[in-house]
C-alpha cells in the first residue's frame, strides 16, 4: 500500500510537467521575437515550402515580446512580383497603341540628275569665231564667216611662238546616270490622317572633260587632221602653211605624216569687255594637258501630314497633304592643266587651276494631293506636291597661276537667298507579299527652280595689266532628279 501511493503522485507529477512542455510547442512563438525567419532556417520543418505547417509567403507581425500571455499570430500575404517589363503601364500602353500600325519602307534609289547642257568655259568673243574647218558659215555677227563660239570649233591660235588649232571646253558632252542613293520612309497613322516621315541621298557622281595628255602632239594623214576622238578637214586657202608651220599639199591640206599643234584655249574678258577672237587675242591657253571635272550630289528630307479621305469606302481614295521640306543640290567644277611657259629662254611646264563651287539650300512647306486605288493585294498611286520656298545658296572661286607663275592666286566667296520653287510627282504601286511586308517600286521626277551652279557663275576676266581679275556671278537654272526606286515596306 505504501509502494503504491509514491507511484501514483510520481506519475502524475510527470504528466503535469509534460503537458505544459507540449502546449508551448504547439501554440508559442516562432524564434526571433515572432518574425518567420529567412534563408536556411525557413526550410526547416514539416516540408521545404512551409516552417513548422506555415506556408512560407507568409509572414508573421514583427514585435518584440512582452510578459502576459502569448501574442496573436499575424499573417500578411505578398503579391507574386514579375518586374517592370512585365507591367502594364500608361506610357507602355500609349506606345503600344500609337505604334500598332506604323510602318517602314526602305529603298534603293537609281535616279540621274539635268546635265549641264551646252555650257562653254570661257567668254564669248564679241565678233565670234573664224571656225578654220568652216570658213563661210552664215554669220550671226555682221561678219562674212564668223559663228558663235561653241564646244568642238576649232580655231586658229598661236601659242609661245607656235601656231596650230584651238577649241574651247565645253560640258555638253557631261552627263549623270546611274547615281545610286538610299531613301526610307515612316509612316505613322493617327486619328484623323497619317504623319509620314521621309530622307532620301544620292552618292556623289562624277564625269569629266578630257582635252588631252600632249596637246600639242597631234599628227594628220593625208587631207584629215586628227582631232580629239574624231576627224576635221581642213579647208584653209589663205596662207595654209603659215597656220600648219609645216609642208601643204597641192590640195591646200598638209602633206602626209606633217605635224600640227593641237591647244585647249579659253577666250576673257578684258576689264569686263568682250573682244575680238584672233591667234593672239587674250585667251588661257593650254598647250600640255587639260581637264575640267564636275562633281554633283544631292539630298534632302521631307515631313507631311496625309488627311484621311471623306470616303473611305471608294475603290479610289484621294487624300490632300500638307508639310515641310529640305532639299540640298551641290556641284564642283575643277579644271585643271599644263602649259608650257618661257622666261629667260628657259621652259618651265605650269599647273593651272580653276575651282568652283556651288552649294544650294531649298526649304519651305509644301502642299500635295494623293490619289490611290486597290484591289486585292496590289495598290497602285500617284503623288504631286508643290513647295514655295527659299533657297540659300553659296558659291565659291579659287584660282592659281591663271595668266602665269607670277599671276596673283584669287579666293572668292558669295552667297545669298532667292525665292525657289519645287515640283515633285511620284508614281508608285505597292505589292503586298504577307500581311507585314509588301514589294514597292516608284518613279520620281522631281524640278527645283532657281538654283545657283558652280559651272555658271564664273567671269572669265583679266586686267588692264595682264593679271586674272575674275568675278563671281549670281545666275541661276532649274535642276531636276529623276528616276526609279525599288524596295520593301514592313508594317508592325
Amino acid at each position: 500500500m505504501t509502494g503504491r501511493i509514491p507511484f501514483g503522485l510520481l506519475t502524475l507529477l510527470t504528466a503535469l510537467v509534460s503537458l505544459p512542455i507540449h502546449a508551448q510547442d504547439q501554440m508559442g512563438s516562432p524564434p526571433d521575437n515572432g518574425v518567420q525567419p529567412a534563408g536556411f532556417h525557413a526550410l526547416q520543418g514539416d516540408s521545404p515550402e512551409t516552417w513548422h505547417g506555415i506556408p512560407l509567403s507568409y509572414q508573421r507581425g514583427n514585435g518584440n515580446r512582452m510578459p502576459g500571455p502569448t501574442p496573436d499570430t499575424i499573417f500578411e500575404q505578398l503579391p507574386d512580383d514579375h518586374g517592370f517589363a512585365y507591367e502594364d503601364t500608361p506610357l507602355g500602353n500609349m506606345l503600344k497603341d500609337t505604334f500598332r500600325h506604323a510602318w517602314f519602307r526602305a529603298e534603293y534609289v537609281l535616279w540621274k540628275t539635268s546635265s549641264p547642257g551646252n555650257v562653254l568655259l570661257s567668254a564669248q568673243p564679241s565678233t565670234g569665231v573664224l571656225a578654220v574647218n568652216n570658213p563661210n558659215p552664215l554669220s550671226n555677227y555682221g561678219y562674212p564667216g564668223r559663228q558663235q563660239l561653241e564646244q568642238g570649233l576649232e580655231f586658229a591660235r598661236t601659242v609661245n611662238g607656235v601656231t596650230g588649232i584651238a577649241t574651247t571646253p565645253g560640258l555638253d558632252s557631261i552627263s549623270f546616270n546611274n547615281m545610286n542613293g538610299f531613301r526610307g520612309t515612316f509612316g505613322l497613322p493617327v486619328q484623323t490622317g497619317a504623319i509620314e516621315l521621309s530622307a532620301f541621298i544620292l552618292g556623289k557622281s562624277t564625269d569629266t572633260y578630257f582635252g588631252g595628255n600632249t596637246l600639242a602632239s597631234v599628227y594628220a594623214n593625208g587631207g584629215n587632221i586628227g582631232f580629239g576622238t574624231g576627224y576635221i578637214q581642213t579647208q584653209i586657202t589663205a596662207n595654209p602653211a603659215a597656220l600648219i608651220g609645216g609642208t601643204v599639199g597641192v590640195d591646200g591640206n598638209p602633206a602626209v605624216n606633217g605635224r600640227i599643234a593641237q591647244f585647249i584655249s579659253q577666250p576673257v574678258l578684258v576689264n569686263g569687255l568682250h573682244q575680238v577672237l584672233t591667234t593672239s587675242s587674250p585667251a588661257i591657253d593650254y598647250d600640255v594637258s587639260y581637264q575640267a571635272k564636275l562633281t554633283t550630289s544631292s539630298w534632302g528630307t521631307e515631313a507631311n501630314y496625309i488627311i484621311d479621305s471623306t470616303d473611305p469606302n471608294n475603290i479610289i481614295q484621294i487624300r490632300p497633304s500638307f508639310g515641310v521640306r529640305y532639299f540640298n543640290t551641290q556641284d564642283k567644277l575643277n579644271q585643271y592643266g599644263q602649259y608650257n611657259q618661257t622666261s629667260s629662254g628657259v621652259n618651265q611646264v605650269i599647273s593651272r587651276q580653276i575651282n568652283s563651287g556651288a552649294n544650294n539650300d531649298i526649304y519651305g512647306p509644301q502642299f500635295g494631293l494623293r490619289a490611290e486605288a486597290q484591289h486585292s493585294r496590289i495598290l497602285i498611286g500617284v503623288e504631286p506636291k508643290i513647295m514655295l520656298g527659299l533657297n540659300s545658296w553659296r558659291s565659291s572661286l579659287d584660282t592659281s597661276n591663271v595668266f602665269g607663275s607670277g599671276d596673283r592666286s584669287q579666293s572668292l566667296l558669295t552667297k545669298g537667298t532667292t525665292f525657289t520653287p519645287l515640283f515633285d510627282v511620284k508614281f508608285y504601286s505597292n505589292v503586298a507579299l504577307s500581311q507585314y511586308m509588301s514589294a514597292y517600286v516608284s518613279y520620281n521626277y522631281i524640278w527645283a527652280g532657281q538654283v545657283n551652279r558652280s559651272y555658271n557663275d564664273i567671269l572669265y576676266n583679266q586686267n588692264a595689266a595682264g593679271q586674272s581679275d575674275f568675278k563671281l556671278l549670281r545666275n541661276y537654272s532649274g535642276t531636276a532628279l529623276q528616276g526609279l526606286s525599288f524596295g520593301l515596306e514592313f508594317k508592325y
